[in-house]
């Protein structure tokens, strides 16, 4: 029986995580400034459909952009706020994945997020915006 060196552990464990790069990086989480987010009706669009690719956008995330569902918007915030009634079905979907996924639920809870906090993901070329109430 041969015994793997401590080099080739090394080894393999440097190419298992240059393979996967949910266990290279942890993205940092950042706040949004109230009124920044998307515009409430390119969101609308986003929140109207679950996407279960939204929960290995977040693992696999650059930088994550926290925004605060009450203060991400200064125009058209009722609109947002009716979102939450109309398209609670996506949302609920997206809670259960991120439950069903261990590694996304200590994401967030290491950045002091519930799942059941979450609303939407959005991923834009690798910087994820992640609104919760």
């Amino acid at each position: 029986m041969h015994k793997l060196s401590s080099l080739s552990v090394v080894a393999l464990v440097a190419a298992l995580i240059a393979a996967n790069p949910v266990l290279a990086a942890v993205p940092k989480f950042t706040n949004g400034a109230p009124g920044t987010a998307m515009s409430v009706d390119d969101f609308a669009s986003q929140l109207a459909s679950f996407n279960a690719r939204d929960v290995t956008d977040l693992l696999g995330a650059k930088s994550v952009t926290v925004y605060n569902y009450n203060t991400a918007w200064t125009d058209k915030a009722g609109k947002a706020v009716d979102l939450l009634t109309e398209d609670s079905q996506s949302i609920g979907l997206l809670r259960e994945a991120l439950n069903k996924n261990p590694a996304a639920v200590k994401l967030l809870a290491d950045n002091k997020i519930k799942v059941n906090q979450v609303v939407d993901i959005i991923d834009v070329g690798g910087n994820v915006q992640l609104y919760i109430q």
